[in-house]
C-alpha cells in the first residue's frame, strides 16, 4: 500500500486527528506499508508526506487530520 493511502486509512480508522508518532506506530503496527528494504515507515517519511499531500491532508504543528471534501 502506498504511503499517503496508508495515512489517510490509518486517520479514518480513528476518526480523529493524530499526531505524526501516533500515526507512524498505527501504520507499522497493522503492517500496512513498508519501506523498500523491508523495514518499518519512520517518522520523517509520515511528516514528509503528510505535508505534501495538501489535497489528502490538514496539517496543525505534529497533528494531522484528514482533509474535508466539499
Amino acid at each position: 500500500m502506498e504511503l499517503h493511502l496508508a495515512i489517510k486509512k490509518v486517520l479514518e480508522q480513528h476518526s480523529k486527528a493524530m499526531t505524526v508518532k501516533e500515526i507512524t506506530d498505527a501504520i507499522n503496527d497493522q503492517g500496512l506499508c513498508t519501506r523498500r528494504d523491508g523495514t518499518a515507515v519512520c517518522y520523517f517519511q509520515i511528516h514528509g508526506r503528510s505535508f505534501n499531500r495538501k489535497e489528502l491532508f490538514e496539517r496543525e504543528g505534529e497533528w494531522v487530520k484528514l482533509k474535508k471534501l466539499e
